[in-house]
């Protein structure tokens, strides 16, 4: 049968979808880190009491929520290169990835730092601690276990959005899938199994959140 031979050729390709579920991966999780550190940096500079710090923090979240990680992926790629600016494919679509959900992020770790109790601040300093430091012991670590869930759909978010990373020519799973499947001629097999990877590396971040939330005891979890 025509779609017993179709999916046998899909399996013979598993090796190569692997590879680049591989290049996926590393992409994602690497973009993912990028984006966590940026987003922090960029709250702390949000809510900066230096002016200039705001500003900048605020045009930047604008332009990259503002604007389709497509078209940014594509500035990178392609539109640099006009100015002599020429990225190789993986770092063009993680210097994108970073860039754009780190906006998104930044305003996530926003929201939970202003969230901690202002009485918490003024405790920390009466008993002699600078602001540094109230920051970075008492309301960080707290403002970060509040943020997993939000964070965590944002991950998965860029697990899910490298997938665009292929129309810049990096060989991650979805490129080898469009390859593949044009070279076979073979389309809705290999797009079913495209999607079931990524289903099975959602899941498995999802696992995690879970495990995350159990262990910080996080409101709303599943504790």
């Amino acid at each position: 049968m025509l779609v017993s031979r179709e999916w046998d050729i899909v399996i013979t390709s598993l090796p190569v979808l692997g590879e680049g579920a591989l290049v996926t991966i590393y992409l994602s999780l690497t973009a993912m880190l990028g984006a966590v550190l940026l987003g922090l940096v960029v709250a702390l500079m949000r809510i900066s009491k230096v002016k200039l710090l705001e500003y900048i923090a605020k045009v930047y979240i604008s332009f990259f929520r503002g604007t389709p990680l497509l078209v940014q992926l594509l500035i990178l790629y392609f539109g640099l290169a006009s100015f002599n600016m020429i990225l190789d494919p993986f770092p063009a679509a993680l210097i994108g990835l970073v860039l754009h959900f780190g906006a998104y992020i930044s305003e996530i770790f926003r929201a939970t730092i202003l969230s901690i109790s202002k009485g918490q601040w003024e405790a920390a300093l009466s008993l002699g601690m600078t602001g540094p430091q109230v920051l970075g012991r008492i309301i960080l670590p707290q403002a970060i276990r509040i943020s997993i869930p939000p964070l965590w759909n944002s991950l998965i978010d860029i697990l899910k959005s490298s997938s665009l990373a292929s129309v810049i020519t990096v060989s991650e799973l979805t490129r080898q899938v469009e390859e593949q499947s044009s070279a076979q001629f073979v389309f809705m097999p290999y797009f079913l199994t495209l999607a079931l990877f990524y289903w099975v590396m959602v899941l498995w971040m999802g696992w995690v959140q879970e495990w995350l939330e159990r262990k910080f005891e996080i409101p709303g979890g599943t504790a």
